[in-house]
């Protein structure tokens, strides 16, 4: 891909266009909040929101106190499960009481 090139179809296409790279971590995030869901249920579930991942880091935002409260006492069978589905042994989890993040 040039650097002149501003077509939009160049980096929609393109592999190795930030577009793209965007793309692949928006499905990598919404893959690990299907996890999460899938683990979680009603009610908990709708109050987390997968925020980010970095290497061997997944940060989620609790809507609420108590749901990072619950979220607390549960970690260890979360981390757990997002170390065998992800392949990544030394996944770390980081959690955060962000009001507004329901989804």
């Amino acid at each position: 891909m040039q650097a002149d090139d501003g077509r939009i179809g160049t980096h929609l296409l393109h592999p190795d266009s930030p577009v793209q790279r965007l793309l692949r971590q928006v499905n990598r995030l919404e893959l690990i909040q299907g996890m999460v869901r899938d683990w979680a249920l009603e009610p908990l579930a709708s109050s987390l929101q997968v925020a980010n991942e970095r290497e061997d880091l997944v940060v989620i935002h609790a809507a609420s106190a108590a749901a990072h409260t619950q979220l607390h006492y549960r970690r260890q069978d979360l981390l757990d499960l997002l170390r065998s589905r992800l392949g990544k042994p030394d996944l770390r989890l980081e959690t955060r009481v962000r009001p507004g993040a329901r989804k």
